[in-house]
Order: structure tokens, then sequence, then C-alpha cells
């Protein structure tokens, strides 16, 4: 009985982690220009983790110190870190949008034989799972029910936001239809007004030349 119920929650674990949306981005890119920058769309207090590291692209692959700068969608900035070829990130985003982190090498020379390697994680791949199961005791299946939990958090979230967009768009279509209608309106009245006008015009000018 314990392992159907064991079976039947890791069942319920895989289908939910392949309905939430890929979480877990692995980078590994030539900085060619002096500043390379990688955006991603964040949720809502969504948990964001990530570690970096620069090197020579050729050769030994020795370490390259380089400058990263993390900001938010309003451009503030949520994690900084200057000549250092290696590093770690981890925030809750503040609000929904697109996060950028940008790498800076102190020159273009040095861009140009640069490498990076970086992870980006958000959500609950951001989660550190160890540590929840060390300070709370408990199993693997527990921490898999727990992850479980987190996971169909997400997804609820995840499709509220959908939700919101979809209403937001209805919004904007809506009141883009209204303003199209109006336009109409004024344009077919402003026909009308000059083909009044030139009817005027027209019945006024053939009776000054005496032709009615």
């Amino acid at each position: 009985m314990q392992l159907h119920g064991t079976l039947t929650a890791l069942t319920l674990l895989l289908a939910a982690t392949v309905m939430l949306p890929h979480a877990v981005q692995a980078y590994e890119f030539d900085m060619v220009f002096q500043t390379k920058c990688i955006m991603e769309d964040v949720g809502e207090h969504e948990e964001v983790q990530g570690n970096y590291y620069a090197y020579q692209r050729e050769g030994a692959g020795q370490a390259v110190p380089i400058d990263a700068r993390f900001e938010d969608p309003q451009g503030v900035l949520v994690f900084e870190k200057q000549g250092s070829a290696t590093g770690e990130f981890s925030f809750i985003s503040n609000g929904e949008g697109e996060y950028k982190l940008c790498f800076t090498a102190k020159d273009y020379h040095t861009a140009q034989g640069t490498r990076i390697k970086m992870k980006w994680s958000t959500g609950v791949e951001a989660h550190d799972w160890q540590a929840v199961a060390k300070k709370d005791n408990l199993n693997v299946i527990q921490v898999e029910m727990r992850r479980l939990e987190q996971v169909v958090q997400t997804i609820h979230l995840e499709l509220q936001n959908i939700r919101r967009k979809e209403e937001r768009m209805r919004d904007i279509n809506e009141s883009t239809n209204n303003r199209v209608a109006w336009f109409n309106v004024i344009v077919a009245l402003i026909c009308i007004a000059l083909a009044a006008w030139q009817l005027w015009y027209l019945n006024k000018f053939f009776k000054r030349k005496k032709v009615l």
C-alpha cells in the first residue's frame, strides 16, 4: 500500500514537472563585444539563483575578471560584482518582467577572447531542496512531495499570470475596437459634411452662372 502511494506521488510529480515551464537555463557563449547581456522573463515574487564563470576561450582556459550587473525590468540593480571571473546571485523578484544580466570586460580586446559559462534557475528549480531536507529532517519521498507542492503552486501562479495577460489583451483589443469604431463614425460624418458642402457649392455656382 505504501509502495502504491509512493508510485502515485512520483507519477503526479512527473506530470506536474512536465507541465511546468523550463526553469533552468544553462548558457555558454563568447562575449565578442565588450558588453554582453542575457535577458529572461521572471514572474513576480519568484526565486532566482545562478552562477557564472568567465575564462579565456583559447589556450589553458585561464580565468578572466569581468564586471557583472543584474537589473530588474525597471532598471533597479539587484546584483553587482566587479573584477571577478566567478560570481553567484540569488534574490526574490520584486515584479514580473524581463530581467537583464550584463557582463562587461575591461576592454574590447579582452572580450574577443573571453567565453562565459553560466547557469540561471528560477522558481522551484532555484530552491535548495537538499538544505530543506536537512533542515526539516525529511526523507526523499517527503522532499519530493514538498517539491510537488511547490510545482503545483508555480503552475497555478503561471496560469493566473496567463489569465491576467489575456484580460489585459482583451481590454486593449476592446479599447482599440472602440477607438476604431469612433474613428469610422467621425470619418463618415466628415465625408457626409464634405458631400453636403460640395452639393451646396455646386448649386450656388450654377445659379450664379444662371445654369439652374
